[in-house]
């Protein structure tokens, strides 16, 4: 198929850039020439590369489930000022996962980040706090990540089997992991097979189906945020998530930051041969994975579980996001020498792998080229076809090299990825897309400039939530006269249930840890204005609460869920600080008679 797709796509382009006399008269100029066949040379190579891409995408083996029972799990989740939504992260992690243990690293943090995992240690033991202090602390991801390695380490034990039967994931913090990820890691084609030594899942963007995912702005920066935001979507579930189905075929699936998961054994491996598992690249991440395999193990992808991120709506953070990516890859090319080196590449692997971390400088050659080439045929008056064809072949041609490609993952959202969009938004999804993609004409250049002085330092990209506080109305008299807690009724219902005690604690335990999930579950329900969602959301939390004794809470769950009926969203939506106030309250009130007490 390379060969093949290769030599197709090099005709065509050879065809449009070398004989059409489009661009010149081929033989009459060498310096010309030598430009018009390393564009064709990019062009083949590049199409030929998306050809496989597609392929690997339309025509995947799926992956097949194991019993996560037979091994034991770890995430670890890094935090630097990260209030706004470790909560719900780690609280979704726990109540989806029972055996999960959670690894918060507080990176020595400013704000309330490590009281807010403290709180929730009170509900559950398997929720831990590594706590790190400058200057040992902001030294970077890798470094934070390695500290939390020795501390998981040293509670496993130093029995090989146990320590190949652990695995150990990397979660951001704001990170949902899919309900069915831990059947599928443990599955055949991953962890359940001893010669995979880590697994990568698919990112998918919780926050695609927000409204208005910019509340202080208007109309028209809500728009550009929200396409913002499905691009990044389609961009991690359709070309990214197929790049990483052909890595599958030539042995080199790349680790992200977000939803990577390693067994301790080979992480032992790395820390012996280079004296930390992480490394100091930009792209820790993808550092890892280039390490793992050259030290000959397998890595491996799963696309059929996820684990959900935050995308940026903002033009500005997603360019800087992009940079510091493009940069981290860059820095990676010295691993190349000693993956090359190992032995442990396939042809295909060594193909893929090099053209991956070729196409930075392919990029910045064509960024050249292609405007001088074009600048000098207009200047010569050259817009048509030298044997007669009209310009508008040229056109046609340009549109199947540069746009059809790219334009063709929108079609893909829609039907392979079954996102809830019409035809034709999917149709202007993919233009939008071509636009997306081309970014990277912007941040590539940034990155290498970046390297050329030395600038290795980043700010942490902020979340969407930080100092984006939302005005709470005030507590209308009838939900202030209810309780935040009646006692009795736990009280009563344990008695009936015979087991007083430990059944009061289990119940309050529960609610204090699954809270923040279920008020997140609400929040994204509200904000993408998806009816069913948001009343199940409600209705899950008004059931909990009366069955809790949680009054106040319960009730103004009914309010909003009456709002939701009435369809009166923006009076809904006013109202959801209310209950988020309400319910941090209660969880206060349960710390403070049951557990502090």
């Amino acid at each position: 198929m390379v060969f093949i797709t290769c030599g197709l796509y090099g005709s065509i382009a050879a065809l449009v850039f070398c004989f059409s006399g489009a661009f010149g008269d081929f033989g009459a100029e060498p310096v010309r020439d030598s430009g018009l066949v390393t564009v064709t040379v990019i062009s083949s190579l590049a199409l030929t590369y998306i050809t496989l891409l597609i392929h690997s995408y339309l025509f995947r083996r799926p992956n097949r489930k194991g019993d996560p029972n037979a091994l034991t799990w770890h995430v670890m989740i890094p935090c630097r000022d990260e209030e706004s939504v470790i909560a719900e992260t780690v609280s979704a992690a726990r109540t989806t996962f029972p055996g999960l243990h959670v690894w918060v690293i507080d990176d020595d943090s400013e704000d309330a980040t490590a009281t807010i995992v403290r709180k929730l240690q009170d509900f559950d033991d398997k929720v831990h706090l590594i706590s790190r202090r400058r200057p040992d602390a902001r030294t970077g991801k890798g470094h934070a990540l390695n500290a939390a390695y020795r501390v998981i380490s040293s509670t496993v034990g130093e029995d090989r089997r146990d320590r190949h039967r652990t695995v150990i994931g990397v979660l951001d913090a704001d990170g949902f992991l899919s309900g069915n990820a831990l059947d599928l890691l443990a599955g055949a084609d991953a962890f359940g097979e001893d010669t995979v030594g880590a697994v990568q899942l698919e990112v998918w963007m919780k926050n695609r189906g927000d409204r208005r995912p910019r509340p202080r702005s208007g109309p028209l920066k809500n728009f550009v945020g929200r396409a913002l935001i499905r691009m990044q979507d389609i961009e991690f579930r359709t070309s990214n998530s197929a790049m990483q189905m052909l890595r599958i075929k030539t042995g080199t699936v790349g680790m992200g930051g977000n939803g990577q998961f390693t067994r301790l054994s080979v992480l032992d491996d790395l820390d012996a041969e280079y004296g930390q598992p992480w490394g100091r690249k930009l792209s820790e991440d993808y550092e890892l994975g280039l390490n793992i395999i050259t030290r000959g193990h397998r890595t491996h992808y799963v696309p059929e579980a996820h684990v959900s991120q935050e995308a940026l709506p903002y033009t500005r953070r997603l360019l800087t996001q992009r940079t510091r990516w493009a940069q981290g890859n860059m820095e990676c090319a010295e691993l190349l020498s000693a993956l090359r080196r190992s032995g442990n590449l396939r042809r295909s692997g060594w193909a893929e792998i090099h053209f991956f971390m070729g196409q930075p400088g392919l990029l910045m050659i064509n960024l050249v080229l292609a405007p001088v080439l074009i600048i000098l045929a207009a200047v010569e008056g050259r817009f048509g076809f030298s044997f007669g064809n009209p310009v508008e072949w040229i056109i046609v041609l340009a549109a199947v090299l540069v746009i059809l490609p790219y334009f063709l993952w929108g079609i893909f959202y829609k039907y392979c990825c079954r996102e809830d969009v019409s035809l034709l938004s999917s149709f202007f999804l993919g233009v939008a897309y071509v636009f997306y993609i081309y970014l990277i004409y912007i941040y590539y250049p940034r990155a290498m400039t970046r390297m050329a002085r030395g600038q290795t330092s980043w700010a942490k990209t902020a979340r969407n939530a930080d100092h984006l506080l939302m005005p709470m109305l005030g507590l209308r008299e009838e939900l202030r006269r209810l309780p935040l807690l009646d006692a009795e009724i736990i009280t009563s219902l344990a008695e009936e249930l015979d087991g007083a005690e430990d059944f009061a604690r289990e119940l309050v335990n529960t609610f204090g840890l699954i809270w923040p999930r279920r008020w997140a579950n609400l929040r994204l329900a509200a904000a993408a204005d998806d009816h069913v969602a948001t009343a199940d959301a409600l209705a899950s939390i008004r059931v909990s609460s009366e069955m809790l004794g949680a009054k106040r809470l319960a009730q103004c769950a009914k309010d909003l869920g009456n709002s939701l009926d009435a369809e009166d969203y923006a009076s809904m939506r006013r109202e959801l600080p209310i209950i988020s106030a309400i319910g941090e309250e209660t969880v206060e009130e349960i710390r403070a008679r049951f557990v502090a007490a």
